[in-house]
């Protein structure tokens, strides 16, 4: 895959982000519907289920698209230019529906300073998508292999198979895009939980008034992570991003697709099973938000949020359905 010369057209970006946004907003609506049926929590919505089944979709759709229009920036056409624009468009975007969704909520916010780390988290993942599709299709690999020395003879590359596991994607190039990605994005977490956590605290300290109420940690959007979660986040995120590799490339099949959906959701899962079959056995809620069932779906919904909007930009799919919704307009 060789490098534009140019970032795509704006509105083709936007065309291409704003109906996967909605797909991807739906499905994570109906995940989360049927996570509160399979646990017995549907008492705990709040007004009419249309209501909040509708308000939450587009606040999802509002979050997701500038999101995927960074990546589909960072992966047709990487340059500091487009990453740089893709990270502020995020980062804003976020902040200002964290501050939106403050607003609105019945609970007062006293001090404003915390909100500033809650964008950091998907900054740190579009990072790493554009660390990832950099290494495995636009000449980081080489550039990495070189520092290194002789990638064949080197342990950390000679460790895998050269094989080919999707279009110009061998296992030993995907392995490190996914790896070093992976510590983008999960370092990027710990960073952001750790900022948020210094920066509410500079807010408690100078605070008048025992009462005040500060925008806190999982009040709207976790900010961040703790590092003890770091190697968990890290063998996430590398699922998610080996998935992203297999859809980003020069050709976008099904099987790619659903070769990356299998990855998020095997790795994932195990993952989140290990603890109730492994010692000191600890319990696992199947159906929580983040147990070995829903937890997974999130990422391969996301995935496939990612694959619909390159579809769209890049590989022909915006023709495709305008061709389509043409001719059946046409049909009598």
């Amino acid at each position: 895959m060789t490098v534009p010369d140019s970032a795509p057209d704006g509105s083709r970006v936007l065309g291409a982000a704003l109906p996967a946004s909605a797909l991807v907003a739906a499905a994570l609506v109906a995940v989360n519907w049927a996570g509160l049926f399979a646990t017995g929590r549907l008492d705990e919505v709040t007004g009419g289920v249309a209501v909040s089944a509708l308000s939450g979709w587009l606040l999802s759709t509002a979050s997701f698209v500038p999101f995927l229009a960074a990546v589909l920036l960072v992966v047709v056409a990487p340059s500091r230019r487009t990453v740089a624009g893709g990270v502020a468009v995020v980062y804003v975007a976020d902040l200002l529906l964290v501050v939106v969704r403050s607003v609105l909520s019945p609970l007062p916010v006293r001090s404003w300073l915390p909100v500033l780390a809650v964008p950091l988290t998907r900054v740190a993942a579009v990072l790493a998508v554009a660390t990832a599709a950099w290494i495995a299709y636009h000449g980081g690999y080489d550039r990495v292999a070189s520092a290194l020395g002789n990638p064949d003879q080197h342990p950390l590359f000679a460790v895998v198979a050269g094989d080919r596991i999707g279009p110009d994607l061998t296992v030993r190039r995907g392995a490190a895009a996914a790896g070093l990605g992976a510590v983008v994005a999960a370092g990027g977490a710990v960073v952001a939980g750790l900022l948020g956590d210094l920066l509410a605290a500079v807010a408690r300290a100078g605070a008048t008034g025992s009462e005040s109420i500060f925008f806190t940690r999982g009040q709207f959007w976790n900010v961040g992570i703790p590092l003890s979660q770091l190697p968990a986040e890290w063998l996430f995120e590398a699922s998610f991003l080996l998935g992203v590799l297999f859809v980003i490339g020069p050709r976008l099949r099904p099987r790619d697709l659903t070769k990356g959906v299998a990855v998020v959701l095997v790795v994932q899962s195990t993952a989140q099973l290990l603890p109730a079959l492994l010692p000191p056995v600890r319990p696992v809620s199947l159906w929580s938000p983040t147990g070995p069932v829903l937890g997974p779906l999130v990422d391969a919904v996301v995935l496939a949020g990612v694959a619909t909007a390159v579809w769209l930009a890049v590989h022909g799919g915006a023709e495709a359905v305008r061709s389509l919704v043409s001719a059946d307009s046409t049909i009598p």
